[in-house]
């Protein structure tokens, strides 16, 4: 047969078989390429995902989403310094799952996925864990104790209120978080945004101090962020938080066809 006929015989389907599977191929290598990177990527920030998914489930739960949180839901999961004498401990943690509700809520969230998540960006998913429940438990026992006292040596209707006050949040662990990350910061941003922060802060507490008697769980809660700040800050700058060295970092492995 000549060569030319050979030629201008009709393709088969098996002619075209090779160039029909390619495209599928190569689309499944490229999906398990990405699968293992978006699986490093939420490992990377597993403690802010669990915190804010049970943040955002408590608020739609407790409808503080959109509303300022129900008394009931308060006296119910609410942490006061009258807590610890009574032995309701467990509320040191319950009281972690809720916020006011309302704009505080959309401002906690913000605060816990930005603050947790540098925190676990730059010293890791065990250290954020111990830091932010660290500021959360020392700080308010140290304010439920201070408080206590308080009540023994002047006893009065203010400290009364601080005492039975509950509040919500989990405010002094992601403020502890914030500390820390800016201890990381270069020394004019870091000398710039304590001062800022601290002087912010204070303003907030003066404040609320003059509305103590109708409004005590606000007061417990600036003078807690205030409080966790310098602690987180302090536990970083004394080095018993390290920031995780570039070798410790997943990275994906790239294969190099050069």
């Amino acid at each position: 047969m000549p060569v030319n006929s050979i030629a201008r015989q009709p393709a088969t389907i098996l002619d075209f078989e090779p160039v029909f599977f390619l495209p599928n191929d190569a689309s499944q290598n490229i999906s398990q390429k990405r699968i293992p990177r978006l699986s490093s990527e939420f490992r990377n920030y597993r403690l802010t995902l669990i915190a804010t998914t049970i943040l955002l489930l408590s608020a739609i739960a407790s409808n503080s989403y959109w509303q300022p949180l129900a008394a009931p839901w308060r006296e119910w999961v609410g942490f006061a310094p009258s807590d610890l004498p009574a032995l309701q401990w467990q509320r040191l943690l319950t009281s972690l799952a809720l916020t006011g509700g309302g704009w505080k809520f959309l401002t906690s969230l913000a605060m816990l996925i930005v603050c947790l998540g540098f925190c676990e960006h730059i010293y890791g998913t065990p250290a954020a864990c111990r830091l932010f429940f660290l500021c959360h438990l020392t700080i308010l026992t140290i304010i439920s104790i201070s408080v206590i006292l308080l009540a023994e040596i002047h006893p009065s209707s203010s400290v009364d209120a601080l005492m039975n006050g509950r509040d919500v949040g989990p405010s002094a662990g992601y403020y502890g978080c914030l500390g820390a990350i800016l201890i990381q910061a270069s020394r004019s941003i870091k000398q710039a945004s304590f001062t800022i922060l601290i002087v912010i802060l204070l303003v907030r507490l003066s404040v609320s101090l003059g509305h103590l008697p109708s409004n005590p769980a606000t007061v417990s809660a600036d003078f807690a962020h205030l409080v966790a700040l310098l602690f987180g800050a302090t536990l970083a700058w004394l080095g018993h938080l390290k920031p995780r060295s570039t070798s410790t970092q997943p990275t994906d492995h790239i294969p190099n066809n050069g």
